[in-house]
């Protein structure tokens, strides 16, 4: 195993291809959180070099998203840096890549393929019908010299520069968190891989090198489906005549049944949908470290600085993750209990005013409501979307035969007219009750259990169908004292007249 020996400089390079996708996330992190722990650099880079697949306002998504979960980095489009810029699109225009283009196409180590996208489709037929069943494209021009290459393409012939892979020998390298052994690939099961489209763009296995090269980068760590296309990153760095930088492919994260990646065609991964739902971010920072790397096998909840103090590469695992909603709920429920009323209030306030139950911006008034309601709450709550649904019947009205059905009202074992005298006597000692408290409105409650003789379950239950219009609400006492007195009163009012006229 290759020990890591700080300063580092790692980088994460996503692509503007959509929504930040939640993995995409945890490899982020996994750079920062070795850049934090080992001394050194996190840079961002944006790789918008597929134009096709290019969607405005990701690259804004990528950064908000990061930013949101706690990422940040050293250098990057919006910090700068003395490697900049940091955006390859801006590189390209400024001709940064063709200077390394015309080093390989002179060296013999590239050659422009005038092979169109028809012509490709027919030889890989052609290779399918006589069974070959791994395609690998070699370009007749490979063998042409450079001045045939170049004199065709004078004619305005289009074409693409591919790399000039070994037919014979083997290609090595080693990954760390395979235990820094030796992954060895032989040169005649590669191809000539396409290094600039012929509209000059680089692509990926190019830019990102040449990149890498020049802003420093030390250690490559990435997703493990980077491992197959790695041997032609290790030859042109080779064919340059460049160090190697470290390399580091991380586990996949699987779907919680293990059937395959996380993806964003099948499941709801974009990090935004996370925040929308309510997840903290400290939640997803502590549960995506967890996501292929493990500090002890045991201790799970751990602070961002923890994070950093404890982060080391020998402990990332090789084997897959797998991505539990379940677990991720349960973290942000404690994450969510370890925040004060007022830190929680701040937080819930804005899934309140999108659901439209206080102003935007809310009032003084609207605060200090919520601010009571909070703790009613705040054991209950794993997303923060719930709030609204938990606290509606507190800003809304609720109304028999449009909240709920009249008949929720009446407890098992007891019929209408059973529950209109409990309902009768419950709102005549509530009507008489000056201290509209939680312990005062108990000991009233409990008193007329014992007045009544009946068990608490069946009063206190049509009571908070009453007032709640649900059978599942915060605890009753405090509940009513939320209501307030004259809401609690009508609405009790409320669900007696709609019982009597079912008498």
């Amino acid at each position: 195993m290759h020990t890591i020996e700080g300063p580092v400089r790692v980088r994460f390079a996503p692509s503007p291809t959509g929504n930040l996708h939640i993995g995409g996330v945890r490899t982020a992190l996994f750079n920062w959180l070795c850049a934090r722990h080992y001394g050194g650099q996190f840079v961002l880079r944006i790789e918008d070099t597929d134009e096709k697949r290019f969607v405005p306002g990701a690259a804004d998504d990528i950064s908000v998203s990061l930013r949101w979960v706690g990422i940040d980095w050293d250098e990057g489009p919006d910090v700068g840096g003395p490697y900049g810029p940091y955006v390859q699109s801006e590189r390209f225009e400024l001709g940064i890549y063709q200077p390394f283009v015309e080093q390989l196409l002179t060296a013999g180590l590239a050659y422009m393929s005038f092979t169109t996208e028809e012509e490709l489709a027919q030889m890989r037929a052609a290779a399918e019908a006589a069974g070959i069943k791994a395609f690998r494209f070699r370009g007749p021009e490979r063998d042409w010299p450079l001045e045939q290459q170049r004199e065709l393409a004078a004619t305005g012939k289009p074409y693409t520069v591919r790399l000039k892979t070994p037919l014979e020998g083997e290609t090595r390298f080693r990954d760390l968190i395979r235990g820094g052994d030796e992954i060895v690939v032989q040169n005649d099961q590669l191809q000539d891989i396409v290094l600039i489209k012929s509209t000059g763009m680089p692509v990926y296995h190019f830019a990102h090198l040449v990149d890498d090269y020049l802003m420093k980068i030390t250690l490559v760590m990435r997703g493990e489906e980077w491992v197959p296309s790695t041997p032609y990153h290790v030859l042109l760095y080779d064919f340059f005549g460049w160090p190697r930088p470290l390399f580091a492919h991380l586990p996949a994260i699987l779907r919680s049944d293990g059937k395959g990646k996380l993806s964003k065609r099948k499941d709801d991964v974009a990090t935004q949908r996370f925040r929308e739902r309510g997840y903290l971010p400290e939640t997803m920072l502590n549960y995506l470290a967890l996501q292929g790397w493990s500090y002890d096998g045991v201790t799970e909840i751990m602070t961002r600085e923890e994070l950093i103090a404890r982060f080391t590469l020998e402990r990332i695992q090789p084997s897959p993750a797998r991505w539990n909603p379940e677990k991720l709920r349960d973290m942000n429920g404690i994450y969510i209990r370890k925040l004060t009323t007022d830190q929680l209030a701040e937080r819930v306030l804005p899934f309140m005013q999108q659901a439209g139950l206080i102003g935007d911006p809310a009032t003084a008034t609207e605060q200090e409501y919520l601010l009571r309601l909070i703790p009613l709450i705040h054991e209950r709550l794993e997303e923060l979307q719930e709030a609204p649904e938990l606290l509606e019947f507190f800003y809304r009205d609720v109304k028999p035969g449009e909240t709920y059905n009249p008949t929720d009202l009446i407890p098992k074992k007891h019929d209408t007219a059973q529950t209109v005298a409990m309902l009768r006597a419950a709102w005549e000692a509530l009507n008489n009750q000056a201290d509209w408290t939680p312990p005062a409105l108990e000991t009233t409650l409990r008193g007329l259990c014992e007045q009544l003789s009946v068990k608490p379950g069946p009063l206190f239950g049509a009571i908070r169908v009453a007032v709640t219009g649900r059978s599942v609400a915060p605890p009753l006492f405090d509940t009513l004292a939320g209501v307030g007195r004259e809401r609690a009163l009508a609405r009790l009012a409320a669900a007696i007249a709609a019982l009597e006229q079912m008498e």
